[in-house]
């Protein structure tokens, strides 16, 4: 009997009967001989693999009420549920669906629901493709005779460990485990200890431990860095010959006092006309790094350079980052660079992209350039020969910022917490707010008008590349955003006429009304995160319809290949052979990079977390006046005047509390209050815990303030 045969006749008879049947009825209503039982069996699995027939917990086997398979990678949340991640959309997974995958495993997912496009969509896990770790990080517990290790990251579940493959590992201390066993979904996965990283209270090992658990290293290779040092930065003339030579412009870099790795240097002229000319000159990583070389290969697996918070683990080694490709002052480099003149409304009226040379004639600083900005004669003086380009381009800067905003672009302003470490980069001297000046703002415009820019360029010459691409939010969330902003007086119109000039119209109301912070975090948590693709499926927030990463080659493998993408198409254009390249490629390289990317954004915004726990740990017991910005059932989380994040975990309170989700508050039915978003109480630290990165703190009562 053939399979395909098999399969007809098992949903014929689960058709007829209508009813689940257990192995031994199909196999007995069938007729299927004892020889072939044991491949039946097989087949059996398969198909429930595949979605075609379905089992469930008692044995029964019987038809799909809807067939859909779905492939995607686990995110857990908690160790209550995950998401699946597909290249369309997040399916919701319980923990009695999970299995025994873990975060990040590569999974098959049977949709359990729904049809309709308002709900979201729930799914188990049918099979596991493949598994993305077998080693994990984690805090080490004893219990009597055996243990778990309870890892640091959002792995799913403990780990159950013998006595025997303890390996000397003392209770609390964090250590790395192998799984020699899965476990089922009734049974916690097994581990071996392989390596001790020391005392899980140490935010040295916690922050080793955030690369650990990623597989990132902070060293490259020996045979990469010999490689990096056989580059040459010397420029011949004949190289020189195939650029445009912009030696002669008083072109500048700006960026942070302690950036390294300058990629790109901007240039800004006022022309006859009344319109401006600008041009971005980005360096040309792609000249020095070679498709398939061992730099290459390394700097794909990393996808993009780490910012911790008291280290950089860059995506290419310091010789070329802040060397050979660094855009240094006073020196020759090698660039791409993309001309623009823009209109005085900002509209991109015509453009150029070509290979180039440059030579920055000054290292500029945010602080330096916003202090000429602000009139500091001192600064203005030691700048005299660029400060009219300055403020030309501060010009420029409003223009193209006016236009984005009429187009409804999302501009973001939320504090970002800055953590000032002491002399030895260790222990939290400061923690301040991160500032955004005229100078950052000026960056962030020509940068955006150069990526938009580059992104029209190829799109309507029809070559594969890579998007920069920003989807609009899922409906669910805009009507759970809609429940929030409706306490503060804001709507949202439906989904399907949902713009992004709407949010900012919304933004800028609640600067005047001072509930920025809180509305700002709303809206951005409402948002699809951004990702690389290969369809140009738009950017929402950006309000552009055409946007790509070109500027930061040195720390973005994305831009790396949107470079060499130009580099072919100025040479004529791709061949048919080349395209066929692309198309086979970019796909696989989109879907890296968007996930080294989260990973990424996790450890920086972990690593920060950790010094901030530490340094809050000093505090437990001192008061800060806490702002209310959101809740759960059991939790009021609050945000102090450092816009440190804490909660306050009402199951612990005196009193009965009551989270009223339709109205968004929180009610103490005890004595009648009503705890609302933007409200603001005295709060007491009263717990800092490394292992949770979580700060708690309680209410301090009227009663305690007399």
């Amino acid at each position: 009997m053939g399979i395909d045969k098999d399969l007809e006749e098992l949903k014929n008879l689960l058709m007829e009967e209508g009813r689940g049947l257990k192995y031994d009825e199909i196999v007995d209503a069938l007729n299927w001989g004892t020889k072939q039982r044991k491949k039946i069996k097989s087949n059996l699995s398969e198909w429930v693999f595949s979605g075609e027939i379905t089992i469930n917990k008692k044995n029964r086997y019987n038809l799909p009420v809807k067939k859909e398979i779905v492939k995607g990678t686990v995110s857990m949340i908690s160790d209550r549920f995950a998401f699946v991640d597909t290249e369309k959309e997040g399916i919701y997974i319980s923990h009695d669906d999970l299995g025994t995958a873990v975060d990040g495993d590569i999974v098959y997912v049977r949709i359990k629901s729904s049809s309709d496009k308002n709900k979201k969509k729930e799914g188990e896990i049918v099979k596991i493709i493949k598994r993305n770790r077998d080693t994990v990080v984690g805090v080490f517990e004893i219990v009597k005779d055996f243990g778990f290790v309870l890892p640091t990251n959002n792995f799913g579940k403990d780990i159950y460990i013998s006595s025997k493959y303890f390996m000397g590992a003392k209770n609390k201390q964090l250590v790395e485990v192998k799984i020699i066993n899965w476990g089922s979904e009734d049974k916690n996965p097994e581990g071996e200890i392989i390596k001790v990283i020391g005392d899980s209270s140490d935010t040295e090992n916690l922050l080793r431990a955030l690369l650990f658990n990623e597989g990132l290293s902070e060293t490259f290779p020996d045979e990469v860095l010999e490689e990096a040092k056989t580059l040459k930065g010397e420029i011949t003339e004949k190289e020189l010959a195939n650029r445009t030579d912009l030696r002669d412009l008083p072109i500048i870099t700006i960026d942070g006092e302690d950036a390294k790795d300058l990629d790109d240097a901007v240039y800004v002229k006022k022309l006859d006309n009344g319109n401006y000319q600008l041009i971005v000159s980005i360096a040309d990583v792609s000249h020095y790094i070679k498709e398939n070389s061992l730099l290459d290969v390394e700097a794909y697996k990393r996808g993009n350079s780490v910012y911790m918070v008291d280290r950089v683990l860059p995506m290419l080694p310091k010789e070329i980052s802040n060397g050979i490709c660094s855009l240094n002052e006073k020196e020759d480099k090698l660039t791409f660079s993309c001309k623009m003149e823009i209109g005085t409304n900002g509209e991109i009226i015509d453009h150029e992209i070509y290979q180039s040379i440059i030579n920055s004639c000054h290292r500029m600083t945010y602080t330096d350039v916003n202090k000429i900005i602000d009139g500091d004669q001192e600064i203005s003086n030691k700048y005299s020969d660029i400060k009219d380009l300055v403020f030309q381009m501060l010009e420029l800067s409003h223009i193209l910022r006016n236009r984005k905003h009429q187009s409804g672009c999302i501009d973001f302003d939320i504090p970002e917490i800055r953590v000032i470490l002491d002399e030895d980069n260790k222990k939290v001297k400061e923690i301040k707010t991160r500032e955004r000046g005229e100078a950052e703002k000026l960056i962030e415009d020509f940068m955006v008008a150069a990526n938009e820019t580059v992104a029209e360029e190829l799109f309507y010459a029809e070559i594969p590349s890579i998007y920069r691409t920003h989807e609009k939010p899922d409906p669910e969330k805009i009507t759970s955003l809609n429940k929030i902003l409706r306490k503060f007086g804001y709507r949202l119109s439906q989904y399907d006429g949902l713009h992004p000039k709407q949010f900012q119209e919304i933004i800028e109301k609640s600067k005047e009304d001072g509930t920025n912070l809180l509305i700002h975090k709303m809206i951005l948590i409402s948002l699809k995160q951004a990702q690389y693709t290969v369809d140009n499926l738009g950017h929402f927030g950006l309000a552009s319809k055409c946007y790509t990463h070109f500027t930061s080659p040195i720390r973005r493998y994305s831009d790396l290949i949107v470079h060499r993408i130009l580099n072919s198409a100025l040479k004529g254009y791709p061949t048919s052979k080349q395209i066929e390249k692309y198309n086979n490629k970019l796909p696989y390289i989109c879907e890296h990079i968007s996930k080294t990317e989260r990973i990424a954004m996790k450890i920086e915004e972990d690593s920060t977390k950790i010094k901030i726990i530490e340094y809050m740990q000093d505090k437990l017991g001192e008061e800060y006046l806490g702002t209310i910005v959101g809740f759960s059932k059991k939790k009021v989380f609050f945000n102090t005047e450092e816009n440190i994040e804490c909660f306050w975990n009402i199951i612990d309170a005196e009193n009965y509390y009551e989270f009223d989700e339709d109205n968004y508050v929180m009610v103490d039915k005890s004595a009648s209050i009503v705890y609302n978003i933007g409200d603001k109480y005295p709060i007491r630290i009263v717990r800092a815990s490394l292992s949770e990165l979580e700060i708690e703190v309680v209410l301090v009562t009227s009663q305690e303030n007399r």
